[in-house]
This record gives C-alpha cells, structure tokens and sequence, in this order.
C-alpha cells in the first residue's frame, strides 16, 4: 500500500500506509534515519541522529538520549530572533528567564518556596527581590567611576562618598 507520485501542484509524493510508520527512511547500513508515524505529520529521529545545517555542518539540533541540544560549530553568533518575547520555561510551562522586548528581562528561581522572578534589568539599573550576597572581597561601583561600596572578606563595609542605608541590616 505504498505509492510513489507526481503532481505539479504537490511536486513528488510519497505515501505509506504501515502498521507503526508510514514512511521509514534507512541508510546504506539499514539504520533508521527517521520515521514519520502512522495517521501523524511528525518526523522522527532516533536518538543521536542530528538535523545539520549549513556548508559545514555549523549547526546541530539532537538528542543524545539524555540530554537534547542546540550546538553551533560554526563562526560568529547564534542568535534566537523573536517578533515578541524570549521565553524559556520548563515543561510545565514555569518561567526560567524572560527576555522582553520592550521592557526589563527577568531571571527566576524555580526551586521550592520561595519561586518566583528573582532578577530583572530597569530602564534605571537592575531590581533584585531577596539577598545579595558578595563574597570574596567583593567592590560595588560605576565603571569608570571612584564612588564605589566595598565589602571585605571579614564584611566590613567602605564607601568612598557617603553611604546611605535605608530599610534592615546585619553584620
């Protein structure tokens, strides 16, 4: 029941009609290069099969049966182009980063209590919801500029102008 056609409207057509695939490609060593499942429009590749793109394979899409990835082997940038927002989310659908378009983009946490957005960019600066920590001799201050806060690693806290605190603090 299979049918290898022509139309000049559809151009060539190829139809199965198998119990599991209607179309199964294989290769020279009778490997399966992908499957396209009965009564579906999905393609399927088995695990370490890769989509390549590009002259010289700059671009890989697979699943190694673990963990799935988009590598780029070629030169210059990848780059994920959207006509709105970039989102990255778990399979649940829970926000993991935002990358707005016209707006602030986000960073959450996604462990347990107390999940939620917990870093974004402002048209002024950043807004942090929870503790910063610094450790490690750690300098907050403008590039280029000699107003800085330092915090030693004992947590002695300097400032090179007047330091204004508002709100709880600990040492």
């Amino acid at each position: 029941n299979a049918a290898i056609g022509y139309t000049s409207g559809e151009g060539l057509i190829l139809t199965g009609q198998g119990s599991t695939s209607d179309i199964t490609l294989k290769n020279d060593a009778d490997e399966t290069v992908f499957t396209i499942p009965t009564g579906t429009d999905d393609i399927l590749f088995p695990d370490d099969a890769k989509i390549l793109m590009g002259t010289g394979s700059d671009l890989e899409i697979f699943h190694d049966g673990s963990h799935s990835y988009i590598k780029d082997n070629g030169i210059g940038d990848l780059k994920l182009q959207a006509s709105d927002d970039v989102v990255i989310e778990d399979t649940s659908g829970a926000n993991a980063a935002v990358f707005n378009v016209d707006a602030g983009q986000e960073l959450y946490w996604r462990g347990g209590s107390g999940a939620g957005k917990k870093f974004e960019t402002t048209q002024t600066g950043v807004s942090v919801t929870g503790n910063v920590v610094i450790s490690n001799d750690g300098n907050i201050g403008s590039v280029g500029d000699t107003d800085s806060i330092a915090i030693d690693s004992s947590g002695n806290i300097t400032a090179s102008q007047n330091l204004t605190v508002t709100g709880e603090t600990t040492h």
